[in-house]
């Protein structure tokens, strides 16, 4: 009789086992399936965005922008998937997550709240794509398969700029940013790509505020150092000797992290201590978006990158990008310059929902975008290749 139950307990757990496989691989299979789906197949879009609270005009703009591409493509005869919209402000992910799939979204765009982002990364794989709009910084220990990454990550913009300062043959760069906690993140994003090129940061100087500019610029640029030496020789000879201050010079470039009004400061300075003619990058930090050449002018030089959206002449991108361009500023004028980023950033995403196929399938598979060219890295987060541009008489310039 022992022998007998025994038996039967083995059956019975073997049983339990091939269920939980069957389930795991039906989800598995689900996920795959809905990930390889051709784009006629999204029939239902859930867009989960903060609608109200401290965040609701980002989330706003993306809204926005994303119906602004979505009618343009209804209107012009392609698909017409069904939009659901909820707003994430205070409420729980999974709640919004779980309601969204139970009233028949079958791919998810958002959140857009990093600690959303990141509790979705920890999760299982979920039964619907995802394309959150924001990144998380370890994509190593991301779970869930279906989630997709994109954002406007400082990150990779000071990584692009350690790119452009290499390819232009710079070796030794100075480092100029704010104090506080985006300054030494960019400062943290570009040492580690510059450092892996194989490149030298010959100092780092992290600034205040505008009233110690001028003693943190000096003092990087060894400037004190020369005027302490001239205070030296004059008592030395007991004599008034014409001095002309020396800056050091075993850099070849700078990294710049400013605001347009903190780099209206910083770059007179560095003309003034001698550094007009070494090259200076920043990140898109440094442009407001909004073109004012007489109080720009103080930037002449600058190399910086950003979004086509911004800096791009309208006729140069595409005639699509060029009518919704259009159609924003004139459907929302108060609003269209200020966060025209997101704007972009929400039309990009809306096209980024059919597009995911063929990145998957093609890894050099670019996307020409509002927000830049888009590829989609095997970690699953889309790459943004910036545009770059120098201020020139106060104005942003393409270059190559």
């Amino acid at each position: 009789m022992k022998k007998i139950i025994l038996i039967l307990q083995c059956l019975l757990v073997s049983a339990i086992l091939l269920l939980l496989c069957s389930c795991a691989n039906q989800t598995q299979s689900i996920t795959k399936k809905q990930l390889a789906a051709p784009a006629s197949s999204i029939n239902h879009i859930a867009l989960l965005l903060p609608l109200s609270g401290s965040y609701a005009p980002y989330g706003t703009a993306i809204r926005d922008g994303f119906l602004t591409a979505y009618n343009d493509q209804k209107n012009h005869g392609g698909l017409a998937s069904a939009i659901t919209i909820y707003d994430t402000n205070g409420k729980n992910i999974d709640a919004v997550m779980q309601t969204a799939i139970a009233q028949g979204a079958d791919f998810i765009v958002g959140p857009l709240d990093k600690a959303a982002v990141s509790t979705l990364a920890e999760q299982r794989t979920s039964t619907v794509p995802i394309l959150a709009l924001n990144t998380i910084p370890n994509t190593a220990h991301v779970s869930n398969d279906a989630l997709f990454q994109f954002g406007l990550s400082p990150d990779n913009e000071a990584q692009q700029v350690a790119q452009k300062a290499w390819q232009d043959q710079h070796h030794n760069i100075i480092i100029l940013a704010p104090n506080n906690p985006s300054g030494q993140r960019a400062v943290n994003a570009f040492s580690t790509q510059w450092k892996a090129y194989g490149g030298n940061i010959v100092a780092t100087q992290y600034y205040s505020n505008m009233a110690s500019l001028s003693k943190n610029i000096s003092g990087v640029l060894h400037i004190n150092n020369a005027y302490q030496n001239a205070r030296k020789l004059k008592n030395m000879f007991h004599e008034n000797m014409r001095f002309i201050p020396e800056r050091r010079h075993d850099f070849d470039s700078i990294f710049l992290v400013a605001t347009p009004a903190m780099g209206r400061q910083i770059q007179p300075l560095l003309h003034f201590y001698f550094v007009g003619n070494t090259p200076v990058y920043a990140t898109s930090l440094i442009y407001s978006g909004i073109p004012d050449a007489a109080r720009d002018t103080d930037l002449d030089g600058i190399f910086f990158c950003d979004m086509p959206w911004i800096v791009a002449p309208t006729q140069m991108q595409p005639a699509n990008l060029q009518y919704l361009k259009q159609m924003i500023q004139s459907q929302f004028p108060e609003t269209a310059t200020h966060f025209s980023k997101f704007y972009a950033m929400g039309i990009d995403a809306f096209n980024l929902v059919f597009q995911l196929r063929n990145m998957q399938s093609n890894a050099q598979y670019p996307v020409s975008a509002a927000t830049g060219t888009l590829f989609l890295t095997p970690q699953r987060v889309i790459y943004r290749q910036l545009t770059w541009s120098q201020f020139q008489n106060g104005q942003p310039r393409l270059v190559n």
